[in-house]
């Protein structure tokens, strides 16, 4: 009896142990297919390889390269400022620049010339008689026009002094000064008031922009300077239609241009008192400013 309980126990053991290796077989098919499908699953090719084909590709053709050829300048060209100024903030930054660069290097081109000369009816003859006794080679228009500065002038500061008149001024205008004030792509120009008999006392827009004018004293005593027989009486020379235009790049100005138009009218005497009259336009440019 105890042989046969032994041996039915034996047996039940038995079918216990292939039942638990049956299992343990399942679980080990189970583990291995997940492993197999997690491995195998597109994430390479579908996901990580969309980034780098997809996203860093784009980054390096699109946004690099954009930034690359938007931001290079062509051959000689000239860097926009960064933004561009109110006109409060240009008066300003006016003002302080055109102090430095008058102490800087730059060339001065001008060029003055009559629209209408020297017309003094029928003294022209007398007058011109008087100035070729003193100066074969001169005559009216020309001694008239050397002190309202016709004709040409130019040169580089400081190398060949030109005269003050001549050279920038370091401006003093007001941002009330400016008309029609505009800029566009680093080039601002305005406009200034018209002046009648200007001093060079900053107490009109031109005086406080340039000194590129003529007063009454300076014709007195350039007609003196030339010959006593004529004396000015009186003159009134009127300044119209002023425009600026200014340069400005990489936080500096680097070309001042202005133009304008202007009359005169000068009673003179020589023996009797003769009138006369006459106008002219000036074009002037200061370029190549360093400072």
């Amino acid at each position: 009896m105890k042989k046969l309980l032994a041996l039915l126990l034996a047996f039940a053991m038995c079918f216990a142990l292939v039942a638990c290796g049956g299992n343990t077989e399942d679980e080990t098919t189970t583990t291995t297919a997940a492993v197999e499908d997690t491995t195998e699953a597109p994430v390479a090719d579908d996901t990580t390889a969309a980034v780098v084909d997809d996203t860093t590709a784009a980054v390096v053709d699109d946004t690099t390269a954009a930034s690359v050829e938007d931001t290079t300048l062509a051959e000689g060209e000239t860097a926009a400022p960064a933004a561009d100024m109110t006109k409060a903030e240009f008066v300003a930054f006016l003002n302080a620049e055109t102090a430095k660069a008058a102490k800087g290097t730059y060339n001065y081109n001008r060029n003055c010339s009559y629209t209408s000369p020297i017309d003094v009816g029928g003294a022209t003859d007398i007058l011109n008689g008087i100035i070729s006794a003193i100066d074969e080679n001169s005559n009216l228009d020309t001694v008239v026009g050397d002190f309202l500065g016709i004709g040409v002038k130019k040169g580089t500061m400081p190398k060949d002094g030109l005269k003050e008149d001549y050279q920038i001024k370091a401006t003093k205008l007001a941002e009330a000064d400016l008309g029609n004030f505009a800029v566009n792509n680093g080039v601002y120009t305005f406009t200034l008031a018209n002046a009648t008999n200007p001093k060079k006392t900053n107490a009109t827009p031109l005086s406080k922009f340039t000194n590129d004018f003529i007063t009454h004293e300076e014709v007195v005593d350039g007609i003196a300077g030339f010959t006593s027989a004529i004396t000015v009486k009186d003159t009134t020379v009127n300044y119209k239609n002023i425009k600026v235009s200014v340069t400005v790049a990489d936080g500096k100005i680097t070309n001042i241009k202005y133009s304008y138009a202007f009359d005169a009218l000068l009673s003179l005497k020589a023996v009797v008192t003769i009138n006369g009259n006459g106008a002219a336009v000036t074009k002037a440019e200061f370029s190549n400013i360093k400072y």
